[in-house]
């Protein structure tokens, strides 16, 4: 009886050691697991940090698995793509700024070496009296020159820049054509150009005094390009949401190849040689325009150009 209960007791025993022997084991084994997770996990995170670092937009961990390391995951990946884009924007001015510089003084080159050369000639005791009229004439027009190109840039710095903000509103866009006419009248009438108006009484959205500067420029440029005695013709037409400002000349026709281009920051075609310009009219009309959510047209035929921006009616 006694050998029995000892041998039942060792028996206990052996079994109660082997029990705590497997729990060991798998407690060792639980922990070697989880270690292993832990690393792996450990890793892929490092590997998600690398991909902002380095702006990548790679996915690590399952994107269709709603755990807590892909929520990570997924807000990570919003701020690279944020990241990236305000990289891309600000890479984006940076090539604009360079441009712009590069715009500008290519354009401040003939009217301060004009300046300089012809104030130098003005020293010279020896030149004749006409001689001096036509080297005061030349510094004038280089003054006038440089004094539009400050004005014109400066209103396009703070159109892109966002400085000044346009505030259109629901008003009579025949009073803003008006004030533009008013303003053009007299440099036509001294070059002998008519101007026809025919308007449509029509409410627009839009922000008057800009929309006024971009109808003067339309008709400043149509002056500008036109031979004496022609005729300027300036209408407004309403169609659908919009309404349109037409502004048509009897020059020649803007060339196929050169129509995509016109609305560029200091273009100037091919058949503006010889008049007068920084070639920024046009640019300034189409960022008014679209920034009041309008666009702009161009139509040519034998008997001239007809440029129009269009406007969201209320």
């Amino acid at each position: 009886m006694a050998v029995g209960i000892v041998t039942s007791s060792l028996a206990a025993a052996v079994i109660s050691a082997a029990f705590m022997l497997g729990l060991c084991i798998l407690s060792f084994v639980n922990y070697r697991l989880e270690d292993r997770y832990i690393s792996g996990v450990t890793d892929d995170l490092s590997k998600l940090c690398d991909n902002l670092i380095t702006l990548e937009d790679k996915t690590i961990f399952p994107e269709n698995e709603d755990i807590l390391l892909s929520k990570l995951q997924n807000k990570i990946l919003k701020l690279v793509r944020i990241l990236k884009k305000k990289n891309e924007d600000s890479e984006k001015e940076h090539e604009n700024i360079k441009s712009l510089v590069s715009d500008i003084s290519h354009q401040l080159k003939t009217p301060i070496a004009n300046l300089k050369m012809y104030s130098e000639f003005l020293n010279d005791d020896e030149i004749t009296e006409i001689q001096r009229k036509e080297y005061i004439s030349v510094i004038s027009l280089s003054v006038n020159r440089l004094n539009f190109l400050s004005e014109s840039m400066i209103k396009i710095s703070r159109l892109e820049s966002g400085v000044i903000q346009l505030q259109p509103e629901i008003q009579n866009l025949n009073e803003t054509v008006l004030i533009a006419i008013k303003d053009i009248f007299t440099k036509a009438k001294a070059k002998g150009i008519q101007i026809t108006y025919m308007g449509e009484n029509v409410d627009v959205f839009h922000d008057r005094r800009w929309t006024s500067e971009a109808v003067f420029n339309l008709l400043d440029n149509a002056v500008k390009y036109s031979c004496e005695g022609t005729e300027i013709s300036i209408s407004i037409k309403q169609f659908g949401m919009f309404a349109s400002v037409e502004v048509a000349d009897e020059n020649a026709p803007i060339p196929k190849e050169e129509r995509s281009k016109i609305f560029s920051r200091f273009y100037r075609g091919s058949n503006s040689h010889n008049t007068e310009g920084i070639g920024v009219g046009l640019y300034l009309v189409r960022e008014i325009t679209v920034k009041q959510g309008g666009y702009m047209n161009l139509k040519t035929s034998d008997k001239g150009n007809a440029f129009s921006i269009a406007l969201l009616c209320h």
